[in-house]
This record gives structure tokens, sequence and C-alpha cells, in this order.
């Protein structure tokens, strides 16, 4: 009996013990098992992309950035506020969308956000901010859909929440990012096989801007090679086989016909949604080039193919700080500079990562492969053509749709082509490298 007490004394002891020489051991196992976890992985990087898109946001206060003169104001006209004189939109009749030009939806959703959340930053810019986390919810659900890793989605999806043009436009009160989300779902939709819905996600994509667009086209090519397919394993096609088609077709044009006429009958002089339309096309048709002058930029304006090389940058918003020695002026340098460029990574590696892609669609049958091309053409060579064949006004955030398979295209190099690691380990420290470069603010305010 004696000689039991002392064991069953030390058992205790030992227990006690036991969870304090391992407590290190398990947390350090525990964060690696929580770093290595697809989900906590995806959920780190759209936290660490609604930071980056939600700091500063009122910085500078009170300034509008690039086109948000326009829409701003646009939302302030349908709010029946005040805009101030010589702004554009003063003196337009209140409640109705003097932004004819393009669809009323986005004003709305922005004048809605201002109307909750005050005639500030916050306000103007929430609408674009949400649009953004779901277009990158949108590129992570089309990676998957497409049978590929959740290891390579998440990489596209990092190099698409931090491309300098995607981080600018969804942090600005503009209608890019409002048009961009809704196609990337309909694509989405469409590769799930939901047409219907595509189409539909499609049309009020055109509710915010016309150059969704080339969001159905791009669904229509999708279409297109389905059909062939079929019609090379059967010689003929069926009602089958066009369901989808006409699916999507015929919600597209029931969405936008629709949505448009129920939003003109309240917020527009418009008696007619088809003379909205009309106007629009011609409006955009209207925008031809000045003058050209000497040099390959000329203005903020530039050709489709300067794009692929990240040539003629513009400057949405600037602010410089003069540095003095004495009376003479030794440095200029920007503390706040809002940029339309992309990630010069990101869009140095496109032809590599575009040939790549092809190859793999054309001999491994890749459906992502295959949408990340059909993608990039449909947002792409339509502004090619428009450019060698008039003289419409192009500027390089017209690429902005096209970044979305750029980033699909370089991870599929970086992941499907054999690639040793350490180039993929490489090439993202120099990509963030270039969101630092290009980050808009250049100090801590």
């Amino acid at each position: 009996m004696r000689g039991a007490v002392p064991a069953v004394a030390a058992e205790p002891d030992a227990v006690e013990q036991a969870p304090s020489q391992s407590l290190p051991r398990l947390l350090l196992e525990r964060l690696r098992s929580n770093l290595t976890d697809p989900g906590t992985l995806l959920a780190l990087l759209l936290i660490a992309a609604l930071v980056v898109r939600l700091v500063w946001l009122t910085i500078p206060q009170n300034a509008l950035i690039f086109d948000e003169s326009y829409y701003v104001n646009a939302a302030r006209v349908l709010l029946g506020w005040d805009v101030p004189t010589g702004a554009p939109y003063a003196g337009s009749p209140v409640g109705l969308d003097p932004n004819s030009e393009h669809p009323p939806l986005g004003k709305l959703l922005m004048a809605l956000s201002m109307a909750i959340f005050g005639d500030n930053g916050l306000g103007w810019r929430l609408p674009s901010i949400i649009a953004g986390m779901v277009a990158l919810v949108a590129v992570y659900s089309i990676v998957r859909s497409s049978g590929e890793t959740t290891r390579l989605a998440l990489l596209a999806v990092g190099f698409v929440a931090f491309d300098n043009l995607m981080l600018v436009h969804s942090r600005i009160g503009t209608l890019d990012m409002l048009v961009l989300a809704p196609i990337l779902v309909g694509a989405w939709l469409a590769l799930r096989g939901h047409w219907a819905a595509a189409g539909a996600a499609t049309g009020i994509g055109m509710l915010m801007k016309l150059t969704a667009l080339y969001g159905l086209l791009a669904l229509l090519i999708m279409l297109a090679l389905g059909l062939w397919a079929a019609w090379r394993r059967q010689r003929r096609l069926g009602w089958a086989d066009l369901r989808p088609s006409a699916a999507a077709l015929t919600c597209f044009v029931v969405v936008t016909i629709g949505g448009l006429w129920l939003l003109d009958s309240q917020f527009s002089s418009f008696t007619n949604p088809i003379d909205h339309l009309r106007h629009m096309i011609q409006y955009g048709a209207n925008l031809a080039r000045g003058v050209v002058g000497p040099g390959s930029c000329p203005g903020n304006d530039s050709a489709p193919w300067q794009w692929l090389f990240n040539d003629c940058e513009m400057s949405y918003l600037r602010v410089d700080v003069t540095v003095k020695v004495g009376d003479e002026v030794v440095a200029i340098r920007p503390t706040i500079d809002f940029r339309g460029a992309m990630n010069p990574i990101l869009i140095g590696s496109l032809f590599v990562a575009f040939l790549f892609t092809g190859w793999l669609a054309w001999k491994r049958h890749s459906r992502l492969a295959a949408w990340s091309l059909v993608w990039a053409a449909a947002n792409y060579l339509p502004y090619v053509a428009l450019a060698l064949l008039s003289q419409r006004v192009t500027y390089i955030y017209y690429f902005l749709p096209v970044i979305p398979a750029l980033a699909v295209a370089t991870a599929l190099l970086l992941r499907r082509s054999g690639l040793p690691r350490f180039v993929t380990v490489g090439y993202v420290a120099v990509f963030l490298a270039g969101v630092v470069a290009y980050f808009p603010f250049r100090q801590i305010p």
C-alpha cells in the first residue's frame, strides 16, 4: 500500500508537466495547420485585400479622384444635394440622372451609399469596394468551378487583388468595378452550367455600363465552342444543345431592356429604353481622338496595343511635396499618387502566360485555360478593332476586365508548366515589390 502511494502522487505531476512542455509545439502545429488550410488562406487574402481598399479611404479630404467628379455629382443630383458651382452637372434637374451616357444603376447605388454614410469618401466609394470584393470571390469561384486546385485559385485571386489598376478602381467611385463584378459572376455561373442566371448577371452589368456587352460576347464565344464540340460529337444540333444559348440571351435581354425601362421611368427623361440605348451608343461613337501631338502618349488616351506594355499611364490624382534647400528646389516627390496602370510584373508576363495558356487549352483541354483566353479576347480585341477602324478614343483603364484573365493565365503558367517552386516564390516576391512601388499612398498620412 505504501509503495503505491508515491506512484499515485507522482502521476498528477506528470500530467501537469506534459502539457506545459508541449504547449509551444502544439501552438506551432496549430499555426502551421491554419496557415496551410485553404479556407484560412482565402479568408486572410480577402481580409488583406479589404484592408488595402479601405485604408485612408477619405484622404485627401473632400477631393474627388479622376472620374468621380462626374459620378459623385450625378449621385448628388439624384439625391437633390447641392453640386458645387462650376462642377459637372451643377444646375441639373433634381432627381434625374444627368450622366445619361451611362445607365442609372451605378449612380443610384452610389447615391444610396451616400445617403447612408454621407457625402464623403466612404459614401462615394463603398459600392466600388463591395464590387471589388465580389470580383475577387468570383475569380476564386471561376478557378474552382473549372476543376482547378484551391492553391491555384488563391494565387490567381492574389494577383487580381493587388494589381494596381484593380486596387485603384476598387477604391474610387467610378462605374468600372461595378460593371466588372456582375459579369465575372456571370462567367462563374456559365462555367457551372447556369446559363439563364449567367445571362441575367451580365444584364445587370449592362445596367451599370455598356461595356458589359463584352462580357456577353465572352459568354457567346463559350456557347459557340460548346456547340462546335456537340456538333463534332453528334454531327447535328438539337434543341437541348441550343437551350443554354436561348436561356442566356433571353435573360440578358429581359434584364437589360426591362431593367433600363424601370430605371428610366423613375430617373431619366428617356421615354423608352431603346432611345436611351441609342443615345449611349452614339455618345460612345462620338468620343473621337483629338489632334494627335508629338510623342507616343499625347494625352490621357492611348492605343490598345500600348496597354500591353503598361504604356501611357494615367494620373488620376497626385499630391506632391516640394523639398527645398534655401530657395532652391532639390526634389519634388509624390505623397499621394493614384495611377491608371497595371502592376508592371503582372503585365510583363502577359505574352508568355497567354502563349502557355493557349497550349494548355489546346493540348490539355483545360477549361480554365480556355476561359482565360476567351475572356481576354472578348474584353480586349473589340478595342483593337475600334482603334484600327475608327478614331474612337480609348484609355488604359479599359484593360481592367482583362486583368482577371491575365491573373489566371499567370497562375496557370507558374503552377502547371513544371517550373520549380522557387520561380513562383520569386515571381510573387517581385510582384509584391511592384505593389509597394505603385501603391497610391507614398507615405503614411
